[in-house]
């Protein structure tokens, strides 16, 4: 295994960062099962175990991966258009490939935190982990853009034989900026991106994501402990520069965190609306009153680009009018 993400060190601190929840959360996951020779009844199992997170395999076919015969589309139970994955076979190599999005790992993650039937899959021989990407929200940006530039140029990303790994700067101070330490191609990748600004939230501004992409290659493999040390391995995937995030940080829930996301989208829509036809609606209100002007601008159907998380309850989208409100005010 690669000595740069030994979980050793920060052994000694793990259950510090956060005594109630792990504070790092899976946001992609794609593994490989081998020696599948019968297609349908594994399919069938997965399918089982997916509903449990509310999320099915569809009769959709998707884009497929090289050297792979039939690929399949991962759909919310609740909402067709919400796509979370898909799952992959090869008839040649008798191999399945299942993929898992930020969304499809949330829905797991909102039934079981600890990811349990996760660890139970790839504790299983014939399973490896293709690629897993560990995520870590820093609400109140203790570790902002220029504290990462600063400690890339004293080194504290470099590797234990001191090579200095590639970075990319990428965005706006307006818009958010992005860092990138690690090679498209590497095994371990870093990502920070100014997770507020991106979603054009004014009350979270500061709100930084901390992401570490790991992609088994021939010589180094994802071990199957990840997931149940997932904290363990994103801070040792660069220890100089990630422990400065030991215990400082508090846990965002899952459904708060797809919540913001939901009301980033919608205020630059409403946004919009109010621009073209805000005047319009405006003078038919005047006229016809809100409840008639409603009725008449409206009409059956489901916007195909507006889909809501799938564990979102009718409490958490009242809790969010008001700020939909004014967050498509600062918008215009």
């Amino acid at each position: 295994m690669n000595k740069g993400v030994e979980p050793e060190t920060v052994a000694k601190n793990y259950g510090k960062t956060n005594p109630e929840q792990n504070p790092v959360f899976i946001d992609f996951l794609k593994v490989r099962v081998d020696d599948v020779d019968a297609p349908n009844p594994y399919f069938e199992m997965i399918a089982l175990q997916l509903l449990k997170y509310n999320l099915l395999i569809s009769h959709r076919h998707c884009n497929r991966s090289r050297s792979y015969d039939c690929a399949y589309k991962i759909l919310t139970t609740t909402q067709a258009q919400n796509v979370v994955g898909k799952i992959e076979y090869s008839e040649r190599y008798n191999r399945v490939l299942l993929e898992l999005t930020g969304l499809g790992c949330a829905c797991i993650e909102k039934v079981e935190p600890n990811y349990k039937w996760l660890q139970a899959l790839v504790a299983q021989p014939a399973v490896t982990i293709r690629r897993i990407d560990l995520a870590l929200d820093d609400e109140n940006g203790l570790y902002r853009i220029e504290s990462i530039d600063k400690d890339y140029s004293r080194g504290r990303f470099n590797a234990e034989s001191g090579k200095r790994p590639k970075k990319e700067n990428v965005g706006n101070k307006v818009a958010g900026r992005t860092r990138y330490i690690g090679g498209p191609t590497a095994y371990k990748r870093g990502r920070f991106y100014e997770k507020g600004k991106q979603l054009k939230l004014a009350h979270c501004r500061p709100w930084m994501r901390h992401e570490v992409r790991f992609v088994s290659n021939d010589r180094d493999r994802i071990p199957d402990e990840v997931i149940r040390n997932r904290a363990d391995y994103f801070y040792s995937a660069f220890p100089r520069a990630l422990q400065k995030l030991l215990g400082k940080h508090s846990v965002i829930p899952v459904t708060e965190r797809f919540m913001r996301e939901y009301v980033s989208d919608i205020s630059t829509r409403v946004a919009s609306c109010k621009r073209q036809y805000g005047p319009l609606i405006g003078t038919l209100t005047g006229h016809h009153g809100a409840t008639a002007t409603c009725e008449m601008l409206s009409r059956i159907g489901r916007s195909k680009v507006i889909e809501l998380p799938p564990f979102v309850d009718e409490v958490s989208l009242a809790d969010c009018t008001d700020i939909i409100a004014l967050q498509s005010g600062e918008a215009i």
